[in-house]
């Protein structure tokens, strides 16, 4: 509980922010009144510190000490999934909110969200729209418009699409309903990579979701940025989206009945990364050790006959073309006419 400082009363939460930080010092102060140029009012700000080696807990403790909103605790284990459930545990709001401490947040983006989900309650989450640049908010120039248009889906229909990783919003362009962590879990721990995406497809798949034709965020890409863009960088992308496929999209693909196109979404992915990764992988023996990893992540699932052979055949060439050959003529045949 809170006390509101223009009624005087004990109230409830209404949103609480998450801001997971490591090393995050030259971007606490911005961030902090991004959220409150925002003038929601009632909230709380809840920082996690993840092992940050910089003086962002010093700046934090300084902004305590001039806001009673704000919070701050620690996660040692490292990564964004872990300081995310970390916040959310802490949470006392009816709705929460996650932010990133180098983004910023267009006028009027958390009520415009907040709005949307108080008058329809059918509604789990709401996500506008995210503009990506190189610069700041102030120096940044769009062209887009806000309509306000507020669409929902069918079920599943986010699940599906965002399956495609790109057309997948930031995660501070949406605003949940407590109870989404209730019905879907949080975010996978195990993920150090693509947690976001693994929590947002499942949300997708199993939560009311709208989506408000307004922008929200500002997707600040910098130098400075997080390790896990670091290492997103340094990946193929297939390497980068395995452990979302195995960890999230299969167990869930196994375990629920799920739209055909869903199905094929996971189907493509596991059968066409397999030798994608072996054909970018030098040498032989790395080839073939890295294949009994594979098959053993995917294990629960089966392989095909034709990519079996594929991927033997890509084990002892290593070719790249081989590789192009299987995905866009084998692959694409067998999931149109053989998957039902």
């Amino acid at each position: 509980m809170v006390r509101n400082p223009i009624s005087n009363k004990c109230v409830d939460y209404m949103i609480s922010v998450i801001i997971p930080i490591y090393n995050g010092a030259p971007f606490i102060e911005n961030a902090y009144k991004t959220l409150i140029d925002q003038n929601i009012g009632v909230l709380e700000i809840i920082f996690v510190d993840n092992n940050s080696l910089d003086n962002s807990v010093a700046i934090i403790t300084s902004i305590q000490a001039k806001d009673d909103r704000v919070r701050l605790y620690r996660e040692p284990v490292q990564g964004a999934a872990s300081a995310r459930n970390a916040g959310l545990e802490q949470a006392k709001g009816e709705f929460v909110y996650f932010f990133d401490v180098d983004d910023e947040l267009f006028e009027n983006a958390l009520n415009s969200l907040l709005e949307v989900l108080k008058i329809d309650s059918s509604l789990d989450s709401v996500h506008g729209n995210t503009i990506k640049s190189n610069m700041k908010l102030r120096e940044t120039k769009v062209s887009l418009k806000d309509t306000y248009k507020l669409t929902v889906p069918e079920y599943h229909y986010w699940g599906i699409r965002w399956m495609n990783y790109g057309t997948l919003p930031g995660t501070p362009s949406f605003l949940h309903r407590r109870s989404v962590f209730d019905k879907i879990g949080c975010f996978n721990p195990l993920l150090k990579l693509g947690e976001d995406a693994a929590f947002h497809v499942k949300l997708g798949m199993e939560c009311k979701v709208a989506h408000l034709d307004k922008k929200i965020l500002l997707y600040y890409r910098h130098d400075s940025s997080t390790v896990s863009a670091q290492n997103k960088k340094a990946l193929s992308r297939e390497f980068t989206y395995w452990e979302p496929l195995i960890h999230e999209h299969i167990p869930y693909l196994l375990e629920n009945e799920v739209p055909l196109a869903f199905k094929k979404e996971v189907l493509i992915r596991a059968y066409g990364y397999i030798p994608k990764m072996l054909s970018v992988t030098v040498g032989y023996s790395q080839r073939k050790l890295l294949k009994k990893k594979l098959l053993k992540d995917i294990q629960p699932l089966g392989i095909p006959v034709i990519t079996s052979l594929f991927i033997h055949l890509t084990i002892v060439t290593g070719s790249r073309n081989l590789y192009k050959f299987y995905a866009y003529y084998v692959l694409k045949y067998y999931m149109r006419y053989i998957v039902k």
